[in-house]
């Protein structure tokens, strides 16, 4: 995808924004959006330091709506950030370069943000963090909870964000979780590691035996009246995968997985994940 089409593509996100939430995204917004969304299609999320055009270090109103969206506005906003290319090595663009494109687009008169335009911002850069070590496929995270400590283990990292395989054991202490014996939860969530690199959640193993419980790579669903139009989503849904193949699916697994229900989630920020454990294992 050229720089052209980036910058088209981020256009139509600000006006799904907008539509979505009953007015435009503040700069603000719009850049926690991308952070957010670009967990598993770079090393480690984009996290941005913008100037004005005064020289001031931009940032933004408070409150956000960001984590108000639905699930597709991240899952689209991935797709681009994936979609993205370099001419020169064929593969994603590089956070730099994907910066030039970024703040050629925020400074345009018609990306129609809420409190920027026309020349308002005069750099855009990726903010400096910490070397933390990022989480890999087969790793056992230890989530706290209000009684003890859930066994989570990294299934995959893709254009969906990080699929953690969810253990039913609650564990009494951090240096106790050891899931090898506990039930798995059938279906991975989708989710960012914002909360390991904060230190949040504790990385305490390495077990690539524990895969064989989950999928390979998950996939997300999605209800039978789509987001968009033109995708059939079947009578009771549909399964797609992160290379897009779709799959319709029968009663029984969308009950399964909240679909029926309307309990389904097609992805968690690391916070919501955390709070929203102890219902999500009772199923």
């Amino acid at each position: 995808m050229s720089g052209d089409r980036v910058r088209a593509e981020l256009a139509a996100i600000v006006q799904e924004f907008s539509d979505s939430a009953g007015g435009p995204p503040s700069l603000k917004e719009f850049l926690q959006l991308l952070e957010w969304s670009s967990d598993g299609v770079y090393p480690t999320p984009l996290v941005f330091e913008v100037t004005l055009a005064d020289g001031t270090v931009y940032s933004g109103p408070e409150g956000s709506r960001v984590s108000e969206l639905s699930d597709s506005m991240f899952t689209d906003m991935a797709d681009i950030l994936a979609g993205s290319s370099d001419v020169r090595n064929g593969g994603v663009m590089s956070p730099s370069d994907f910066m030039d494109v970024l703040l050629s687009f925020v400074n345009d008169e018609g990306a129609g943000l809420l409190d920027v335009s026309g020349g308002g911002v005069s750099q855009l850069s990726i903010a400096a963090t910490e070397s933390v070590a990022v989480p890999e496929v087969g790793d056992l995270l230890a989530i706290p909870a209000d009684d003890g400590w859930y066994g989570v283990i990294v299934v995959a990292r893709n254009r969906f964000g990080v699929a953690l395989g969810i253990f039913r054991e609650v564990f009494d202490s951090l240096t106790s979780v050891d899931p090898q014996y506990s039930t798995a939860y059938r279906f991975p969530i989708y989710s960012d590691d914002a909360q390991v690199l904060n230190g949040s959640w504790e990385l305490v193993g390495h077990d690539e035996n524990l895969l064989s419980a989950f999928p390979g790579e998950p996939e997300i669903y999605h209800s039978p009246i789509p987001a968009w139009p033109g995708r059939d989503c079947g009578e009771f849904g549909a399964a797609e995968t992160p290379a897009g193949h779709m799959r319709l699916i029968d009663s029984d697994e969308a009950r399964s997985v909240g679909i029926t229900s309307g309990s389904y989630r097609q992805s968690y920020t690391g916070v919501f994940l955390q709070q929203s454990l102890n219902g999500l294992v009772r199923r």
